[in-house]
This record gives structure tokens, sequence and C-alpha cells, in this order.
């Protein structure tokens, strides 16, 4: 058995004694699947660095402050990113009711149409998550639940869907309010 298969053997049984206590400690600040890939990549990192890995009485307590920081890090991501995503939504609002204001001559019904034609041309999944957001108002949760995929795609879908609804709104013909 060479240096490698001895490494691998020893690795796998590290990782089997210290996953699901540092996957436990993680879902403290993180929802499970989060917590399985902070580990996950913790664990990554050692691998990646096993020249350098010395097995030592305070492993635990360097694995808790690594998932410990990977957390962090991760919340604070989200953090920005929500902040992002509201602010890019309040615009799209804002240019919705600007869109709404600047075409007084147009009936309510040609509104309407234009913003559900435009909804229509939006790709297949994407108009699907719009819909169920914004005219079922179902939770982003509930929408990644039940499709089977994460909160963070479904806001990225409906990002995509409002930026492309923004753009076009703003463009149509109706709101060019050039003189002659």
């Amino acid at each position: 058995m060479d240096n490698n298969d001895v490494f691998t053997t020893q690795f796998k049984a590290f990782y089997i004694q210290h996953a699901k206590e540092l996957i436990f400690f993680a879902r403290k600040f993180v929802d499970h699947d989060t917590a399985e890939d902070i580990v996950h990549t913790v664990f990554l990192k050692i691998w990646d660095k096993r020249s350098t890995v010395v097995a030592e009485k305070g492993i635990k307590t360097y694995l808790l402050s690594m998932v410990q920081n990977a957390c962090y890090d991760y919340l604070k991501r989200q953090i920005v990113e929500d902040n992002y995503l509201a602010r890019a939504a309040r615009e799209i609002k804002l240019d919705e009711l600007n869109y709404y204001m600047s075409s007084k001559e147009d009936s309510e019904n040609d509104k309407i149409e234009t913003l559900y034609a435009a909804i229509e041309q939006l790709p297949e999944k994407c108009k699907e998550i719009f819909k169920k957001a914004y005219l079922d108002e179902q939770p982003h949760a509930d929408i990644a639940k039940e499709m089977g995929i994460s909160v963070r795609t479904v806001e990225t879908h409906v990002y995509k869907a409002l930026k492309f609804l923004r753009e076009k709104l703003i463009s149509t013909p109706s709101n060019d309010s050039r003189s002659s």
C-alpha cells in the first residue's frame, strides 16, 4: 500500500468521523443542503492540501472554525445578493409604474395585454417560475420545493424575467414620446 492509498484510507475515516457533526453545526446557520455543501468544500480544501495536513489534537476546533468561517462568508454573500435582487425588483416596479403613468392614452386592457404578451415571450421555465412568483404570489421557497430546484435558482429566474420585462416594456412604441 503506497502513501497515497494510506492517505485516502485515513481521509475517508477522518471524513466519516467528522462530517456529520460539522453538518449539524453548520445547520445552525444555513439550510441542510448548504450545510452539506459547505462541509464538503471544507473537506475538499483539506484533500487539496493533503501534503500539508497534519492530524493533531486541535483538528476538531480547526474544522469547526473552517465551517464557521465558510457559513459566515456564505451568509454575507447572501445578504449582498438579496440586497441586489431587492433593489432590482424595486427598480422594475418603478419602471413598470412609469410605463403605466406615461401611456395614459392606452387603455388599461392594452397595457395588461402588452405585459402578458411580454411574459409569454419568456423562456418556458423562466415564464413558469415568474408566473408562480408574481401572478400566483407563491413564495420562492415553495416554488423551489415544488420544482425541485434551489431557492437561488428561482431568484435568478425571477430576476432574469423582471429584467427582460423591464427592457421589453420600456422599449414599446407607446413609450417613445418624441415629437414629430
